[in-house]
């Protein structure tokens, strides 16, 4: 549970500094005081992105060190690099984005479309840590 929860902290925590760190490097968009939008709120692809590797790179690992891989996790893999470079993104596409390619506002303050798409890539990251991959240290 500890691994899964550093794993949520350390993914959080990046994506706080990203936008921050987005916010600092953009110009102003009159009439506000900075240049993010509502797309730089969205980090689904880097935490389905760093979960796939995750998830590939400990099994190559283990299996470089003649340990036994479950097949579960080898299905998981699978599965989740499957859905998360092809099934969610086109699935964002035909319902989250608009013709213009920029998310559509919905809910709360126009952030509906971003709170399931971050979701799914944490469900992703998560997945390959709770299979066994450890996102921020290699044993």
């Amino acid at each position: 549970m500890e691994k899964v929860l550093a794993t949520v902290v350390i993914a959080l925590g990046t994506a706080l500094f990203q936008v921050i760190m987005k916010g600092i490097s953009r110009t102003e968009i009159p009439p506000r005081r900075h240049g993010l939008t509502r797309e730089d709120a969205l980090f689904w692809s880097d935490w389905t992105l760093a979960g796939c590797l995750a998830l590939v790179g400990s099994m190559a690992i283990a299996s470089n060190q003649g340990k036994s891989i479950e097949v579960g996790q080898v299905w998981l893999a699978f599965l989740a690099i499957a859905v998360g470079f092809s099934g969610f993104p086109f699935l964002l596409r035909l319902v989250a984005y608009d013709v213009n390619a920029r998310i559509k506002p919905l809910g709360w303050r126009g952030l509906g479309w971003i709170f399931p798409a971050n979701l799914f890539g944490m469900l992703v990251l998560l997945s390959a840590v709770y299979a066994g991959a450890d996102v921020y240290e290699w044993k």
